[in-house]
């Protein structure tokens, strides 16, 4: 059955209208993006594109216009495919649609262009701009829709995450130009569909939509030297065509979900989880990389690449561009704090150091413990338990490379995974540099201590709502957690009495960790639960070790918990993540 656009209003304004502030211009895109993804039971819409004014209507698929003479104004429903508008003293016949039923038309002041509706934007930092297919250009901002035909650039210091309409993502860089090539969404995916673009330079993170799964062989991603294309994927392309230091020129492509098949003009190079393949500027066929170059693979290597980026100029097109996710420049003010009765719970990584830390906050609002949050975006950019000694804080270059949100148990729950940052050692008082932090964050989530002294019995949380990627010791980021159950006693003492864990990381290993005691719920928040660990598959080392992990029970009626985890075997292998769970 069609899902029509005004019961997609609907079901958004009903969500959205339950949400907390700061989510809800998120909770409206990402809503959108979700009706969008029933693609076999609806095609995309179309954007009408004003030839004067370059503005960009989306209309209905099955809304076919023709175009009144004189004003260029619309006018009624298409009489069929291959009908033509105009009417009026100096309406000229307008030209077939692209549309299936419906058409354009012009008048006196020119005629609208019809293409594919592509998606819209999610996220839009600094200057972004989009050029359409007849020359236009309009700055991108959050909620405006792609269309095909697009080309978008970023500037200095900018991003963008666009929602594509077939439920794929793309996340595309500082200094970067991606041209939509061809969108096409139909009713359902009978082989007519397609998806190409091409990155002129930069770097994109590329997840796909429909379009990819389905028929493969209709889906790929461009750049001057080579063709991507997919195999269900979640993959990073980086086009550099200007070698810089310890990083040459060409294009690099790595993938931490599924696989893709890197095509030069002289060969093919399939790639699966955390492998990455190289096209050199110079041609030739595509070349199987042991590991990206440092400054592509971890973003804290990269500061004297960024510094020397940040001195070209704009126009050109010779630069490197880190992680092809979300850098968020945080501006750490320490008047916009998280409401009272904020949980939040983080897990830190450093690839130099010996240990994942974890640890977890409620913000109280006074000295003890404290969540800052970003006065743009509203997420965590600071937090500090000095009870626990747990504390996080984000830098000028950290990159949101995950991010998810949903409702549980009446409560707005938030999850992220950052790339850079710094924390504090609570007993030297050294700063210590984060190449990882998973968090969970729930804005005034806390259960009150008056529900929980009420509750009784035991109870098994064990839905898993969402979850980060896992980040390993080599610095990928992929993955994910299978499974999660966590086992609380209600009481007098309130206790965690079970904790089981189980995903698979971007090296393709499986990972297992259990906990069977009992710790009380200050403990568990301080991230000292213990955990024993096993580690499954090539590049597991001894295969056993220990880990530990935080949580905090959140909800109305204590029906969820956000949790950060820390695993390593004795070898020195090891991952993060966090997770938020919830129970009946």
């Amino acid at each position: 059955m069609a899902i029509r656009q005004n019961k997609v209003s609907a079901l958004i304004s009903e969500c959205i209208s339950i949400m907390r502030p700061p989510m809800k211009n998120l909770a409206k895109l990402s809503l959108l993006m979700l009706a969008l993804i029933g693609s076999a039971a609806m095609a995309a819409p179309i954007c009408e594109i004003d030839p004067v004014s370059h503005k960009v209507l989306v209309l209905d698929s099955d809304t076919g216009r023709g175009g009144l003479g004189g004003t260029g104004s619309p006018a009624g429903p298409a009489l069929s495919a291959n009908s033509t508008g105009g009417i009026g003293g100096s309406g000229a016949p307008a030209t077939p649609a692209l549309a299936a039923n419906g058409n354009g038309g012009i008048g006196g002041t020119g005629t609208p262009i019809r293409v594919p509706f592509a998606g819209s934007v999610m996220f839009a930092h600094g200057t972004v701009l989009a050029e359409n297919s007849v020359g236009g250009t309009r700055n991108l901002s959050s909620g405006q829709p792609i269309c095909e035909g697009d080309r978008i650039d970023t500037g200095q210091g900018s991003q963008v995450q666009l929602a594509m309409a077939d439920g794929g993502r793309l996340d595309l860089r500082a200094h970067s130009r991606l041209h939509l090539d061809h969108f096409v969404l139909p009713d359902s995916m009978n082989g007519s569909e397609r998806f190409s673009a091409t990155l002129a330079w930069g770097s994109v993170h590329a997840i796909t939509g429909a379009i990819g799964h389905i028929h493969k062989e209709l889906y790929a991603l461009y750049t001057p030297l080579a063709q991507i294309g997919v195999r269900g994927t979640s993959h990073e392309v980086f086009h550099v065509p200007q070698a810089l230091p310890g990083v040459a020129a060409g294009t690099y492509n790595r993938v931490l979900a599924g696989g893709t098949t890197l095509t030069s003009s002289t060969g093919s190079l399939d790639l699966d989880p955390s492998q990455s393949g190289f096209v050199p500027l110079g041609g030739g066929a595509p070349q199987l990389l042991q590991h990206l170059p440092s400054a592509l693979m971890h973003p804290t290597a990269a500061q004297a690449v960024i510094n020397q980026l940040n001195s070209v100029d704009d126009s050109g097109s010779a630069a490197i561009f880190l992680k092809p996710l979300n850098t968020i420049v945080q501006n750490v003010d320490m008047t916009t704090q998280a409401p009272r009765g904020s949980a939040y719970v983080g897990s830190s990584q450093d690839l130099d150091g010996n240990d994942v830390r974890v640890g977890g906050v409620i913000n109280h609002r006074r000295n003890r413990s404290v969540i800052v949050l970003d006065p743009v975006w509203g997420l965590p950019s600071a937090v500090a338990d000095t009870s626990n000694g747990f504390n996080f804080f984000t830098d000028d270059v950290s990159i949101l490379y995950d991010f998810g949100f949903a409702k549980v148990d009446g409560a707005d729950v938030i999850w992220g995974l950052y790339g850079g940052g710094n924390d504090v050692d609570p007993g030297s008082g050294a700063i210590r540099n984060v190449d990882f932090h998973h968090f969970v964050y729930a804005p005034g989530g806390v259960t009150p201590s008056a529900v929980l002294n009420n509750l009784s019995g035991t109870a098994t949380f064990g839905n898993l709502v969402g979850s980060t990627m896992l980040s390993d010791e080599r610095g990928g980021a992929g993955g994910q957690l299978n499974a999660l159950q966590i086992g609380v006693q209600f009481g007098p003492q309130i206790r965690v009495t079970s904790y089981q864990l189980n995903a698979s990381d971007s090296q393709a290993r499986t990972w297992n960790a259990q906990f069977n005691g009992s710790v009380d719920l200050p403990t568990f928040r301080a991230g000292k639960l213990p955990l024993t660990v096993q580690c499954s598959g090539d590049g597991c080392g001894s295969g056993t070790g220990a880990g530990s992990a935080a949580g905090v029970i959140i909800g109305n009626s204590g029906k969820g918990i956000i949790t950060s985890y820390g695993l390593q075997i004795t070898s020195g292998q090891k991952v993060g993540g966090a997770a938020v769970v919830s129970r009946p």
